[in-house]
């Protein structure tokens, strides 16, 4: 029994889902490989199908990406004998794939528990299409089964499997950062993100928020540092749990001692606390992201779901430049509100007078499903389909004017350069105007890579790795 599991493009950061799929299959004495996409092309995949010749595929899909492998699969498919299942985020709210005649199923939710399930009864020829989670075509008809309840106990799980996404990309292999998670769902529900629907999905199945153990975080992360070398630690859950004060004593405790080495996560500014951030601090926390969003509180409440005072917002970036932590903001432009460059502005002020060291910025994709959507469709600024591949090149709204969407498509380029260089203040209205979009798209990128690279994750060695960054920066642009 061998599996596949395929990821387009990592872009310079690991795959958590199918390294998890992969340490679980591994674990059940299952063979499991994993293939970028990207990397491969149509020709590479041909002759690693050839080769590894695997009984199940599963693609690893987010919203956008999915059309790309979709492709893929159908083609393959007509070569080589395999079940292909989609799975990851874009399957799970989007169960519909099943539809496509290449596709043999869609996993929903939590796959490892469902896909170990689905994999073992392919193997042992008995009936997988009444696995949970899953959707199955059986004799022409698609059996929809229930979603089985969420993991509750996380320290349950297995390790994520990074030797299998290094063999995939090798290239990953030398980043001086890795990425782990302390546990799994959002306690909020912005209108933005797939947390609502996620917890409508799993409604009774479970508690949506769940932690794994200090000491099982702090273990996974000791043995990557044994294992492939590391210089920092990514925690990339969406908001680090500083919202349970037991978790927080014991991981500042325990991490010091076992690791010892600096740390990234993601905060929200209205649950932490000067004290919090000076554990933090003491603990390693080298750089914050903070999530910002949008400058003018009223569109912030009302469009976005956000609570989260302008004062507050400010007081906790201040905390964490005492400490002397780095703090990049996330910022959304492009609302669908009737002045969306307006809002901007203001959401550019606020950023000028927080003063981050990088003020990151995305545009808002009202993604399908998501309260966003709905409001952007009520109020007649979105039509037809909405799957973007990414959220850094122009927006899928409608605007007033093709001059009003340059200027909130440009603003999006240059806002960390106008927060950081107040000059450029004066000449804003002008600069965004301009009809520069191909020139401030490979300018955005560039800025974006470099200040990621050297803010955020360091260069571990500057001519081993801007090589590589380079190119990583060429296919953006050229995709764009």
């Amino acid at each position: 029994m061998r599996v596949l599991l395929v990821v387009g493009e990592p872009l310079m950061h690991e795959r958590m889902g199918p390294m998890m799929l992969a340490a679980v299959l591994r674990r059940a004495g299952i063979a499991a490989r994993i293939a970028v996409a990207a990397r491969l092309g149509i020709r590479g995949m041909r002759r690693l199908l050839g080769t590894f010749r695997p009984s199940v595929i599963g693609w690893s899909a987010m919203t956008g990406e999915h059309a790309r492998l979709v492709e893929i699969n159908r083609t393959l498919k007509r070569d080589f004998d395999f079940v292909s299942v989609f799975g990851g985020p874009h399957a799970t709210f989007f169960p519909d794939l099943a539809r496509d005649p290449s596709i043999d199923a869609v996993c929903r939710g939590e796959g490892e528990s469902a896909f170990l399930e689905f994999c073992t009864r392919v193997r042992d020829g008995k009936s997988h299409h009444r696995t949970a989670n899953f959707i199955v075509k059986r004799a022409g008809r698609a059996c929809a089964n229930p979603l089985r309840p969420l993991t509750r106990d996380l320290d349950s799980l297995p390790f994520a499997d990074r030797e299998a996404m290094y063999a995939a990309d090798p290239s990953l292999r030398h980043e001086p950062h890795r990425m782990f998670f302390a546990g799994r769902g959002c306690p909020f529900s912005c209108t933005y993100c797939f947390n609502r629907r996620f917890g409508e999905l799993y409604r009774g199945a479970g508690k949506r928020v769940r932690l794994r153990t200090p000491a099982n975080l702090v273990d996974e992360i000791a043995v990557v540092r044994s294992a492939h070398g590391l210089r920092l630690v990514w925690i990339d859950d969406d908001v680090f749990p500083t919202f349970d004060s037991g978790w927080m004593d014991e991981f500042v405790k325990k991490y010091p001692r076992r690791v010892g080495l600096p740390f990234v996560c993601n905060v929200r500014a209205d649950l932490v606390s000067a004290r919090t951030v000076a554990n933090l601090r003491d603990a390693g926390l080298r750089t914050v992201i903070m999530g910002v969003e949008c400058g003018d509180e009223g569109a912030a409440r009302s469009i976005l779901g956000r609570r989260v005072p302008n004062a507050r917002l400010k007081e906790a970036a201040r905390w964490f430049k005492d400490a002397g932590v780095r703090v990049v903001t996330q910022n959304l432009v492009g609302l669908p509100v009737p002045d969306p460059y307006g809002i901007d502005l203001a959401t550019l002020d606020l950023n000028a007078e927080i003063g981050p060291d990088y003020a990151w910025s995305s545009i808002l994709y009202p993604y399908p499903g998501t309260a966003i959507e709905a409001y952007a469709r009520r109020h007649g600024r979105l039509r037809g389909d909405a799957f973007p591949e990414t959220n850094k090149r122009a927006s899928a709204l409608s605007f007033r004017s093709r001059a009003e969407r340059r200027r909130v498509e440009n603003l999006h380029k240059l806002f960390d350069f106008v927060v950081r260089f107040p000059r450029l203040r004066g000449w804003r209205d002008m600069l965004c105007d301009l009809p520069a979009e191909r020139f401030y798209t490979a300018l955005y990128y560039l800025w974006y890579g470099w200040k990621w690279k050297t803010i955020v994750f360091p260069f571990r060695s500057f001519p081993r790795e801007i090589g590589g960054y380079l190119s990583l920066w060429s296919r953006m642009v050229a995709k764009s």
